[in-house]
This record gives structure tokens, sequence and C-alpha cells, in this order.
């Protein structure tokens, strides 16, 4: 291997270890607990997106059968401060019988100062008498 060669693979590598780090000063951990009652409300940590708003569902589907499913749905938050909205899309499995369900989510869109947004993580779901309280845990960034 020639001298300039190898030189320019060590500035690559030395550019992506600069970079890397760069890149995920955008990003922050955020926890979003969602009441899904008669009224879905949310809050949210972590400060990427706003702390509270409002949701609806827009249920996909549900399969399965026995004693568990898996259901697909996408969720719009929207924030009461106006800073925008962002919709994420939740793939998550249930034992019925069981007091939560699991599974992923993703950004799917946003608007407003969530039109970059992006990221996703894993939910857990609890059945409460009014409904369920979803906590979506992961990292996100614009």
């Amino acid at each position: 291997m020639s001298t300039h060669r190898f030189g320019g693979i060590a500035v690559v590598a030395i550019l992506l270890v600069l970079v890397a780090p760069l890149s995920a000063l955008g990003a922050g951990k955020t926890t979003i607990t969602l009441n899904s009652f008669a009224v879905e409300t949310f809050t949210a940590t972590g400060g990427v997106v706003c702390p509270s708003g409002t949701a609806t569902t827009d249920f996909d589907h549900f399969g399965g059968g026995g004693a568990a499913g898996s259901f697909h749905l996408t969720k719009t938050l929207v924030c009461d401060d106006n800073s925008g909205s962002f919709t994420i899309v939740i793939n998550a499995a249930v034992v019925f019988g069981h007091p939560t369900d699991q599974g992923g989510w993703a950004v799917l869109d946003g608007t407003g100062a969530y039109s970059t947004l992006s990221g996703g993580g894993n939910v857990v779901g609890t059945y409460v008498p009014d409904g369920i309280v979803d906590v979506y845990t992961g990292s996100l960034r614009k």
C-alpha cells in the first residue's frame, strides 16, 4: 500500500471520529408519556420536542388470535405551544389478559419545528381502567 493511500485512509478515519460526536449533538434521550383516555394527551421530557400536547390515533390493522396479537397504528402529537406536530408509527404486540403491551416506534413525519424530526425507540403500554398509558422511550433529533 502506498504512503499516499495510507494517508488518505488515516484522514478519513480521523474525520469519522470527529464527525460522529457532532452528529449526536442534536440527538436527545426522550420520554413521551401518552394517556389514551377519552381525550389523548401527552407529556414529554428531554427537550427535543414540546413538553405537552394532545394526540390522535389512526389504527392501521390488528393481527393475531388465540393468546396474542399485534397491532400497527400511527399517532399524531400536536404541541400545546403551537411549535408544530409530529406523527409516530407504532408496531406492538399484546398477550391477551396481560396488563401491558410492548413494541417499537419511529417518527414518520412532522410539521413546524418538527419538520426534520427523526428517531424512535421502545413503547410499553399499561392497561388502566380508563384506557391505556403508553410510555415511549428513545432518542430523537431535529
